[in-house]
């Protein structure tokens, strides 16, 4: 494997950090759309059946936006510390 300049070094952990600001984006949506899912599942299962379908879509929807905020915060914690990594890389040299 090829040894890394500190300037590499660095600009990898800078592109790192703009990625992971992007994936934070995702979070927020992610987050978002459980709220919304949330509503969904009050609004459907409150009064007449015929707003079950509503319920069960928003029962659907929660599970996979927490599914998904929960992967994209591992991956934003593993993502973290592999810039620090780096950093800490390129301070050794």
């Amino acid at each position: 494997m090829k040894q890394l300049s500190k300037k590499e070094l660095l600009a990898e952990a800078a592109a790192q950090s703009r990625a992971l600001k992007t994936i934070k984006k995702w979070l927020a949506a992610a987050i978002g759309i459980s709220t919304v899912s949330a509503a969904l599942i009050v609004f459907g299962f409150m009064g007449e059946s015929v707003h079950m379908l509503i319920g069960v879509i928003g029962i659907v929807l929660l599970v996979l936006s927490v599914a998904a905020a929960l992967i994209i915060n591992l991956g934003l914690k593993r993502g973290s510390e592999n810039v620090k990594n780096i950093l800490s890389a390129a301070e050794d040299m």
